[in-house]
């Protein structure tokens, strides 16, 4: 037993080495932007992807290619599918902000609202910025810039950029022909979209004209399907682009532009801007065709998750459910539950694969889930674990628990675009415990507690619930790992009833308030902690703790709040059939007789606090997370088929090791 006790102890400072030495990795390498001397020219490109470049068709971006520091670029704004307006107003707020919709409500081209410079529709802009949750301040970049001395706008769209506060833009050309590149520290070009050749031709001139400047040329949304775009940022060094904001070397968001090109002349980023100074790091490749399709395969590999994702969730929904029922009814198709499973770990699994270099990218995304889930399933179902009670089910949901773990300590890597994790289309996040992971990582951790409770005398099994439990609250709520503020408010009460049950300590009111405050007490200390870091390296939770001594706040919490009534009522559907799991749930912990299941409850002690700690894990996760009824949902998918096994195992054999 003391070699457990060691284990548990050696398991939390492993995490908590990981997290220093991902931590350290984040912020390693040279800042990119410079001291302030240099002079920045922002180039804007109607939807410029990295699988647009190319040495034959856009001769002039080859060359800065192998000269530059590159990334792919996140352009979500206020929607998904985003309009080049929407992307120059966030490049002037430095926050996602959205431009006014035509009668049809498609895009209004940046030419339809800016005219001698001045933004025509300014009101409608502002009104925008008022009803938006994100809570712009208009004329951020241009006040910025104004430090230094003066910005030039060159085109409609960079008139929406570098517009004051008032909707005026100070120095404004309308075409590039004629236009003075070298009047002001900062100059700002919108080429609009149109054919390649010509965009290639243009940024040719304007690398001419001003040679010495720091030269930054990026994709924009053009009102199409969302797709990640192409950056370059020439004058800086060469390497992969990188930011706090995204952790991801080679992937960062439209929002991290504003302080960087703040940063670049020497002005400090305001609060206000929620992006990350860009940096450049090491690795890239020396071939500009290898660094190219490199960086085209985060929106290849974005885009395959997009189209299978729907289709994923209906076969780990479907399969739990119908698996669940064979077993229920028939006694049979055990294989095939545990199977269904391990979809969720296996959709991360599949990442190790690498599928997104393939051309049939589909296909090995498929092949590579099926086939983790088949053989997680079946080592489960066919294990020396498969005596005990919960043995096949916990050995499941401890797979999946060391998996999602392992994976926030060591940079997110699996969970950025999989069916079941982050999808930088989407932009919600891209590292840590996204709402979905979380729903699998609370279930597994408590039900793979309740399993190593079950076969361990109860002082033993009380310390190892708590060290799990403790482990996956660092895991899940660290800045540097999960940085999981709703996770962090919903796990630690489940770890709770789950520890005072295996205790033998009856729950009485007073626990429930010291479990409630415990968990807020959690989350604020670690958001807290964050905070103290600075501004350059915070994480959302920090960023919030900023927002509340700003009274900033409340737009963050209204949509959050919005957020999770729109997940009600955009999916009725699914908030009944939840709903009515979450009702049958709770009559199998507050009254099993009814559902004739005493007697089966009653043969494994430790099954009815697990099934209760997810129950408030779960319910409480709705409420504390902005997806709402899909966290409800996610927890219900992972929980039913794991839960159902257990019961059904712990009604049909003897156990094999001591029970509390």
């Amino acid at each position: 037993m003391r070699r457990l006790v060691r284990g548990v102890g050696a398991m939390l400072l492993g995490f908590l080495s990981l997290g220093a030495a991902a931590q350290a990795s984040a912020t390693s390498g040279p800042v990119h932007a410079t001291s302030g001397s240099a002079q920045v020219v922002l180039v804007g490109v109607d939807g410029l992807k990295w699988s647009d470049v190319s040495a034959s068709g856009t001769p002039n971006l080859w060359r800065l290619v192998g000269e530059s520091a590159v990334a792919a670029v996140s352009v979500r704004t206020v929607d998904v599918v985003g309009c080049a307006a929407d992307a120059w107003l966030t490049l002037n707020t430095g926050v996602r902000t959205a431009a006014p919709r035509g009668e049809s409500g498609g895009c209004v081209a940046p030419g339809g609202l800016v005219a001698r410079g001045s933004v025509s529709r300014w009101s409608d802009i502002e009104m925008l910025g008022t009803q938006s949750s994100y809570d712009p301040e208009f004329g951020l970049l241009a006040a910025g810039a104004a430090q230094r001395g003066c910005a030039t706008a060159v085109g409609p769209g960079a008139g929406l950029a570098l517009a004051d506060a008032r909707g005026q833009v100070a120095h404004y050309t309308a075409q590039l022909q004629g236009a003075d590149l070298n009047a002001c520290p900062l100059t700002v070009v919108d080429l609009g979209g149109g054919p390649l050749a010509a965009v290639d031709a243009e940024i040719g001139k304007v690398r001419a004209a001003v040679p010495s400047a720091e030269l930054v040329i990026v994709g924009l949304p053009d009102g199409t399907a969302p797709h990640l775009q192409a950056l370059l940022v020439h004058g800086g060094g060469n390497g992969l682009l990188d930011a706090n904001s995204t952790r991801h070397r080679g992937l960062v968001q439209l929002t991290d532009l504003t302080p960087t090109v703040l940063s670049a002349l020497g002005v400090a980023s305001p609060d206000r801007a929620v992006g990350s100074v860009l940096r450049t790091e090491s690795g890239a490749p020396r071939d500009p065709q290898a660094l190219v399709q490199q960086l085209g395969q985060f929106d290849r590999a974005a885009q395959t998750i997009d189209r299978n994702v729907t289709a994923f969730y209906w076969l780990a929904g479907v399969g739990a459910l119908v698996a669940s029922g064979l077993l229920i009814a028939f006694g049979r198709s055990r294989w095939l539950l545990l199977v269904s499973a391990s979809l969720p770990v296996a959709s991360f699994l599949a990442n190790l694969l690498q599928w997104w270099r393939f051309s049939a990218a589909s296909l090995v995304l498929w092949i590579g889930v099926i086939g983790w889930a088949v053989i997680v399933g079946t080592v489960a179902r066919f294990g020396p674990w498969r005596r005990q009670r919960l043995g096949s089910a916990g050995f499941v949901a401890a797979v999946t628990a060391v998996v999602l773990a392992a994976d926030v300590v060591t940079g997110s890597r699996l969970q950025l675009s999989s069916l079941w994790g982050l999808s930088p289309l989407d932009a919600g996040r891209f590292y840590g415990v996204g709402n979905v992971a979380f729903g699998a990582l609370a279930m597994a951790v408590l039900i793979s507690g309740a399993w190593v409770a079950s076969v361990l005398p109860r002082r033993w099994a009380v310390l190892c619930v708590a060290g799990i439990g403790l482990a996956a609250v660092v895991a899940d709520g660290w800045p540097s790992y999960g940085a999981d503020f709703g996770g962090v408010l919903a796990l630690v009460p489940g770890v709770a009833v789950l520890v005072v049950a295996v205790a033998g300590i009856r729950v009485r009111a007073r626990w429930v308030l010291i479990i409630g405050a415990g968990a807020v007490a959690a989350v604020v200390g670690i958001a807290l902690l964050d905070w103290s870091r600075g501004s350059g390296r915070r994480s959302h939770l920090g960023n919030f703790v900023q927002q509340v001594f700003d009274g900033t706040a409340g737009s963050t919490l209204h949509r959050k709040v919005d957020a999770n009534v729109q997940s009600f009522a955009g999916r009725p559907w699914l908030a009944v059939l939840v709903a009515l799991v979450v009702l049958l749930t709770a009559v199998l912990v507050i009254r099993p007789e009814r559902l004739r299941a005493a007697q089966v409850l009653n043969t494994e002690p430790v099954l009815r606090p697990c099934i209760a700690a997810c129950l408030v894990t779960a319910v409480v996760g709705m409420a504390a997370n902005d997806s709402g009824v899909i966290v409800l949902g996610i927890c219900c998918a992972v929980a039913l088929p794991l839960l159902v096994h257990a019961m059904r195992d712990s009604a049909t054999q003897d156990p094999r090791r001591t029970r509390i």
